[in-house]
């Protein structure tokens, strides 16, 4: 799960246990039977709804493909990035170079791909006219 996904999951988790706090304090102010019952009935709702909206987030981020695309950006943020080979290969698909290592890339989805190698060089490649694949180890 991604750090942002988690947080969302604190956030909702919170909520739940702030809203079952102030329904436990209204059962306790409440005099009657009635307004306790209703104290409490709303606290169990409040329970059961952020247990069950939590149990759909988990599932949603873990089986779902975007889920699954967010956890190994997370991975590779996280870990100095995954194993990778960086093909780039000019208009007329000759091969221009190659890397091979374990770093994160970083792009603008327009015109170029950044990433630092293993050694800490930086490389930012333009691909207006050229093509690069990446491949994952």
């Amino acid at each position: 799960m991604t750090i942002g996904a988690i947080i969302v999951l604190i956030i909702i988790i919170l909520c739940g246990i702030g809203i079952t706090v102030f329904c436990a304090f209204c059962g306790k102010e409440a005099s009657s039977s009635t307004g306790k019952a209703v104290a409490y009935g709303s606290m169990m709702l409040t329970v059961i709804l952020t247990v069950a909206i939590s149990a759909v987030f988990i599932w949603y981020r873990t089986t779902s493909a975007s889920g699954q695309r967010a956890l190994k950006d997370q991975q590779s943020n996280l870990s100095g990035g995954i194993e990778r080979t960086v093909s780039v290969y000019d208009i007329n698909g000759e091969i221009i170079e190659q890397y091979t290592g374990r770093f994160d890339i970083e792009t603008d989805r327009n015109s170029y791909i950044l990433f630092d190698d293993e050694q800490g060089k930086r490389h930012m490649i333009y691909y207006t006219t050229a093509t690069i694949i990446i491949d994952e180890q």
